[in-house]
């Protein structure tokens, strides 16, 4: 194939749309999805009813016409849009997909009336056995129940994907000195920052992260002898007025191996979890706490010492917000 012999951008020159195109394909690394989390969500109109609405938002849809490889195309929802959905009938349920299409007529078709204003793209409603020979991208599959016509969030299934997103990891670690042994004393539900120093850490919430990922480590949390047991977590967000934070990991359970002498052991957390719209691109308190549980023996209480440290780390993503509210 030959050269193009016009590339992006020459001053005075006509450019072809073959070049922007393989320059959008480039700039996203050949990504398909939307530009947003929010972005071309699918839900059900607020009174429920035979159509879906899909919000604003843009799309990346990568060019899969014959000769198309290497391109791709962008497309806008600028306000809400108001989809058709065909009811069912007695015979059973029926499945649908909303769609984000691309016709160009560079490739084949029909053109439209007026070139300049097109239209060239589409949200629409179609068969999920259909086969769609235009670039287009799902953003929702639509079960609609026998004998229906009424469309509700529960029959929709959102499988929208970023097709960029972002990535930030944060990354906090604090080794323990002699003078700061703390011994874990707290038996109530809320527990107790674990250390007290370096427990807490602010973070700045990105405005873009729509979940993280929570990770926290205990270093050589020192085990003397005797049996003890608690659980461990993260609490994260405004404070609730309780002694807690708003939000929280899922809490993980320790238990000391009970030997006749002193262990040195890792205590470790790991959960993902949906970042609320409220907190999104503030700044945040993020703490590790603990408790005893049960007939913890006292002097099988852990200890953080200067042998012993702590690390915290956020993984914040940028995934399709999939929540309908």
């Amino acid at each position: 194939m030959a050269v193009d012999p016009v590339p992006a951008v020459v001053h005075g020159a006509k450019h072809s749309a073959d070049v922007f195109r393989q320059w959008i394909h480039d700039s996203t690394s050949g990504g398909e999805g939307i530009s947003s989390p929010t972005g071309l969500r699918v839900r059900a109109t607020t009174t429920p009813s035979g159509q879906v609405r899909v919000d604003p938002g843009g799309v990346v849809i990568p060019n899969t016409y014959s000769g198309g490889a290497g391109q791709s195309y962008t497309g806008r929802n600028a306000s809400q849009t108001l989809v058709d959905v065909p009811a069912s009938d007695s015979t059973g349920s029926k499945s649908w997909k909303i769609i984000f299409r691309v016709q160009d007529p560079q490739f084949g078709g029909p053109s439209p009336a007026d070139p300049l204003v097109g239209p060239y793209a589409f949200i629409e409603c179609v068969s999920s056995s259909a086969t769609i020979t235009d670039p287009h991208y799902v953003l929702a599959d639509v079960v609609v129940p026998k004998s229906t016509a009424t469309i509700t969030n529960a029959m929709i299934t959102d499988v929208r994907e970023v097709a960029n997103p972002l990535i930030l990891p944060v990354i906090r670690s604090r080794p323990l000195i002699a003078i700061e042994t703390e011994t874990l004393t707290v038996t109530t539900e809320i527990g107790e920052w674990f250390p007290n120093a370096g427990a807490e850490q602010r973070i700045d919430i990105p405005k873009w992260a729509t979940r993280a990922i929570i990770e926290a480590d205990w270093l050589m949390v020192r085990e003397p002898g005797g049996n003890a047991y608690g659980q461990c977590w993260v609490e994260y967000g405004p404070w609730d007025g309780s002694g807690q934070r708003a939000y929280s990991t899922q809490r993980f359970q320790w238990n000391t191996a009970n030997p006749s002498d002193v262990a040195r052991n890792v205590w470790s957390v790991s959960d993902d979890r949906y970042i609320p719209a409220a907190i999104r691109g503030t700044n945040q308190v993020f703490v590790m706490k603990a408790r005893l549980r049960g007939s913890s023996s006292n002097a099988a209480r852990p200890q953080l010492d200067g042998e012993s440290g702590v690390k915290m780390r956020v993984t914040f993503l940028q995934v399709a917000d999939r929540s309908t509210t």
